[in-house]
């Protein structure tokens, strides 16, 4: 059987982003991302230089003991968030069905840079937080299109409108640094010059949930 390389599971927690902001749900966090290492060292490189989750490591575990592990935290939370580091290098059709037998509803939050295939309809919700240009960002279809503000190294809004058909809601997100007050007021000064555009707070590190 299959083994997967998990970081963490936790929860009951609530969503803290995107349309579910507030939404009570698990998260299933896998190890290793496409975009930084995850060392200290290569971070100032990294075009995530403002990461700050820790998904070195971990545990492999089969499908059938995820699941298990789920279960003893669950209660009767419905809603799984699967994510990472990068969760699409790892999750695929047949741990998405499984998840989905087991009764949950399925969220992902990812950078795009990975097509989901096959995974697409066992997920409610898709969250793409790109951290390469539209023109690399091959994700078939999402939900909700996350941008971190002040954009970060050659991401902006204006390349993304070119692939709108394949989204529906845009966020923008303050990026939670040294800077976070400012860079709370400059997103919001970008949102009144395009209304469409929808704010997202991380609400959980504010709450101090994580």
């Amino acid at each position: 059987m299959k083994k997967y390389l998990v970081k963490e599971i936790f929860g009951p927690t609530i969503q803290g982003e995107g349309s579910y902001t507030g939404q009570a749900c698990l998260f299933l966090r896998f190890s290793g991302c496409n975009k930084w290492s995850g060392r200290p060292e290569d971070k100032p490189n990294s075009i995530c230089s403002f990461c700050d989750t820790d998904f070195v490591g971990g545990e492999r575990m089969d499908s059938k003991e995820i699941i298990r592990r789920l279960g003893e935290i669950r209660g009767d939370i419905e809603i799984l968030v699967l994510s990472g580091g990068e969760p699409a290098l790892q999750v695929d059709e047949a741990l998405c069905k499984e998840l989905s037998e087991a009764g949950f509803e399925l969220h992902i939050e990812t950078n795009g840079s990975r097509k989901l295939g096959p995974s697409l309809p066992y997920l409610a919700h898709i969250t793409c937080s790109p951290k390469q240009k539209a023109a690399d960002t091959v994700l078939e279809y999402f939900h909700d299109l996350k941008l971190l503000f002040p954009f970060v190294k050659g991401i902006n809004l204006e390349d993304f409108k070119s692939i709108h058909e394949r989204y529906e809601n845009v966020f923008l997100q303050p990026v939670w640094d040294d800077n976070y007050t400012q860079n709370i007021f400059k997103t919001v000064n970008r949102i009144y010059k395009e209304p469409n555009l929808r704010l997202s707070l991380q609400t959980h590190k504010i709450t101090g949930l994580e």
